[in-house]
C-alpha cells in the first residue's frame, strides 16, 4: 500500500507582501500586449487594402489609357478629316446663312 505523506512537519511557505500585485501585473501587461499585437495586425490589413486599391486604380487608368491609344491608333483618320471637324462653325458658308431672326431684327437699327 501507499505510504501517506506528512505535511505537519514541513515549513510553511509564505507568499510576499506584493507578489499578487506582480501577478496581476503580468496579467494586465499581457492583455495590453494582446491588443496591441491586434491593432497592429488589423492597422496592416487596413494599410495592405489601401494600397492595393491604389494600385488597382492605377492600373486600371493605365490599361484604359493603353486601349484609348489603341482604338486612336487604329481609326482611319486622315489629317483632312480631322481638320474637317475642326473647321466646322467657320467660314463662308456661316457668313452667308441667315435666318428669320436676322430678317426680323436687322443689323444696325
Amino acid at each position: 500500500m501507499r505510504d501517506d505523506i506528512d505535511f505537519t512537519k514541513s515549513m510553511r511557505l509564505e507568499p510576499r507582501s506584493d507578489s499578487w500585485e506582480k501577478v496581476v501585473a503580468r496579467i494586465e501587461a499581457k492583455k495590453e500586449e494582446n491588443r496591441f499585437i491586434l491593432f497592429r495586425k488589423l492597422s496592416s490589413v487596413a494599410v495592405a487594402a489601401s494600397v492595393l486599391l491604389v494600385a488597382g486604380a492605377f492600373s486600371i487608368g493605365m490599361h484604359s489609357t493603353q486601349l484609348t491609344q489603341e482604338v486612336l491608333d487604329e481609326t482611319s483618320y486622315s489629317e483632312e478629316s480631322i481638320s474637317w471637324y475642326s473647321s466646322l462653325g467657320t467660314g463662308e458658308s456661316v457668313s452667308t446663312f441667315s435666318t428669320a431672326y436676322d430678317h426680323y431684327y436687322t443689323i444696325g437699327e
